[in-house]
């Protein structure tokens, strides 16, 4: 009998534990109360950048809010010029490592927001109001949100600021890249040909064959272009029959009968450094005739030299998105508009 008792006695106590260890489990909460830090150099001078390419920045920190548990957070920062201002007229700034709370911010970005607070139409406009002479105190908030539970966004309560900010002019415009190939551009009728990509070739490239950030996604290297496929000649004598193929080698099964294309970066001629392609062997042709008419998505080689091939008897148009950082292509057979759900392209 008193073994029977020990025995319910550890029983009881590995239940009370364990009911403890499923308590004591952390469960998410929404945050009630979040602060960003006064900057330490909030006094100091700095003039904003006025090329998206220039990486300096300026710092805010903050700490985690209360979750209920350490989770993967992304941070932001918004700023207006009035400390009062209805927060949906502030504008956002993203932080250059988004998971970090110890916030890098390009000034870059900093002054196309104060550019736009101050409602600059143009170049012009900056300079006849003398805004570039201009010290101004940006008010600035922070942002963190957990991406993957809706509701969690959680802007801080107190506001700080830098007080001597000075601005150069800067807009965002869109970014772009250039397809090379079998291609025509759809308004204008230019036909690409291989054209060789070189600085000589700069204002045919841009105005014809060119794929371009949307305006809402700008900075993040997605591109996006819609132009004509151009048919290979049927009667070029590569393709005429021989004794072996009676029936000659213009058809789908041919990757030289495909209309081709890649990507360069920069027009600095037939090198790999700028290339986009479909592989690393200089015009190696990737078939992908029986995948786009309903979409075909794939990798992109970085400094790959291959090209894409569909084949087509007619003039045909193409809808293509290029993903740089992620090296990823999107292409379906058709004019479209596209949107993007994150970085994955909707053909709509």
């Amino acid at each position: 009998m008193k073994k029977i008792s020990i025995i319910f006695a550890m029983v009881a106590l590995l239940l009370g534990v364990s009911s403890c260890k499923q308590e004591d489990e952390p469960k998410y909460h929404a945050p009630t109360t979040f602060t960003v830090n006064e900057p330490a150099l909030q006094n100091q001078a700095f003039r904003c950048a006025a090329e998206m390419t220039d990486a300096e920045t300026f710092n805010l920190f903050c700490s985690q809010p209360d979750y209920g548990y350490s989770a993967i957070c992304e941070y932001s920062a918004l700023v207006s010029l009035n400390p009062d201002a209805p927060i949906e007229d502030w504008i956002s700034l993203p932080n250059e490592n988004s998971t970090s709370a110890s916030m890098a911010i390009k000034t870059y970005e900093l002054g196309v927001a104060v550019n736009q607070l101050l409602n600059v139409e143009d170049y012009a406009d900056f300079v006849d109001r003398g805004i570039y002479n201009n010290e101004y105190k940006v008010y600035l908030k922070a942002v963190c949100e957990i991406p993957s539970i809706e509701g969690s966004r959680i802007v801080s309560s107190n506001t700080v600021s830098y007080n001597k900010v000075m601005i150069n002019y800067a807009e965002k415009k869109p970014g772009w890249i250039y397809i090379c190939g079998d291609i025509e551009n759809i308004d204008t009728g230019k036909a690409n040909g291989f054209t060789a990509p070189s600085s000589a070739n700069l204002n045919d490239y841009m105005n014809n064959w060119s794929l371009y950030e949307p305006e809402d996604m700008i900075g993040e290297k997605l591109y996006v272009g819609t132009f004509n496929l151009v048919p290979k000649n049927a009667d070029d004598d590569k393709f005429k029959p021989t004794d072996d193929n009676p029936e000659g080698s213009y058809n789908a099964g041919n990757p030289d009968a495909c209309a081709q294309f890649r990507f360069f970066t920069e027009l600095a001629g037939w090198t790999n450094t700028y290339s986009l392609g479909s592989n690393e062997a200089d015009f190696y042709c990737l078939p992908t005739t029986d995948k786009w008419e309903v979409g075909y998505s794939g990798e992109i080689v970085n400094q790959g030299l291959g090209n894409w091939g569909v084949f087509v008897t007619e003039k045909a148009p193409i809808t293509i998105v290029v993903d740089v950082p992620n090296l990823k292509i999107f292409y379906k057979a058709g004019e479209y508009d596209v949107t993007f759900v994150g970085r994955d392209p909707e053909f709509n």
